[in-house]
């Protein structure tokens, strides 16, 4: 009988989760739509035309303009890469130190695993938004401050999910073996155990996306996000808080609104789906 790798078998059993794969292609479409936006649309974001102003959709601006004349579309497909780069680059800053202080904390144990979780401990200690909204008041509006706010103050959840894999899997033989033959402990953390951690912290990973994006539009949207004029999803809701504007103006709010709604949904659904794919106790048909 042919044996399936793997990696078939984990596609295998993500493919059967219909969401999750209608939220793969969705993510797909919207990563698409903001790498491509220059050939979608001929509208500078950034441009103002106070000529143009509060315009609703129409042939020549498909989704309208802002207070500013500023073309809805155009902002709406730039503002999806300043948005998604934020929760790429963010959850990259968090694992990077997660992944280094886990694996460690896991491995060593003791006084090194003690001082590791209690530090952690601090971190959770702290409402997570209230912090950060202190932190971009500190050092301004900034995508840059963004991205390593929202990583910095996120490692100890994907820290915690790896000091409990390493904990297990280190008195496993194969750690045990390659300790015995003399590998030294770098080598056996990140070359043995870690590639076999690495499956629920993937899933982590892909729902702290989500939580970045919606945690860097909620900081957009208090004016300590992403700074105008550069457009963010978050940005452009705080342009429309106004009241006339939300009970007059929908295409101001609605276009940024529902681009969260599906990535953030996109996002879970893939998450869900990777969780199930990776679980060793699913069983194929």
């Amino acid at each position: 009988m042919k044996q399936i790798s793997q990696s078939k078998k984990i596609w295998r059993r993500f493919c059967r989760n219909k969401l999750a794969v209608l939220g793969l292609i969705m993510l797909i479409l919207f990563v698409l739509l903001s790498v491509l936006a220059p050939l979608l649309t001929d509208y500078d974001p950034n441009r103002s035309n106070l000529r143009n102003r509060n315009l609703p959709p129409s042939g020549e601006h498909l989704l309208g303009t802002d207070d500013m004349g500023r073309d809805i579309l155009a902002r709406t497909l730039y503002g999806g890469r300043i948005s998604l780069s934020v929760g790429l680059v963010s959850v990259g800053i968090s694992l990077s130190i997660g992944v280094i202080l886990g694996a460690t904390a896991g491995f060593f144990g003791g006084m090194v695993d003690t001082v590791i979780m209690r530090i952690a401990d601090v971190f959770y200690s702290f409402p997570f938004m209230i912090l950060a909204i202190t932190i971009s008041s500190i050092f301004g509006p900034s995508i840059y401050n963004t991205m390593i706010i929202l990583g910095v103050l996120s490692w100890p959840s994907s820290a915690r999910l790896l000091r409990a894999e390493f904990l297990k899997l280190k008195s496993t033989d194969f750690s045990l073996a390659a300790t015995a033959l003399g590998a030294n402990p770098t080598r056996v953390m990140f070359r043995h155990i870690l590639p076999n951690a690495i499956s629920p912290l993937l899933v982590s990973a892909t729902l702290g996306v989500a939580s970045a994006i919606l945690s860097e539009a909620g900081l957009s949207f208090l004016g300590l996000g992403v700074p105008p004029p550069a457009p963010s999803w978050g940005n452009m809701l705080n342009r429309a808080r106004p009241l006339h504007i939300l009970a007059s103006m929908p295409w101001m709010w609605l276009p940024p609104g529902i681009a969260i709604f599906i990535i953030v949904l996109s996002i879970n659904f893939v998450g869900d789906g990777l969780r199930d794919a990776f679980d060793p106790r699913q069983v194929m048909d």
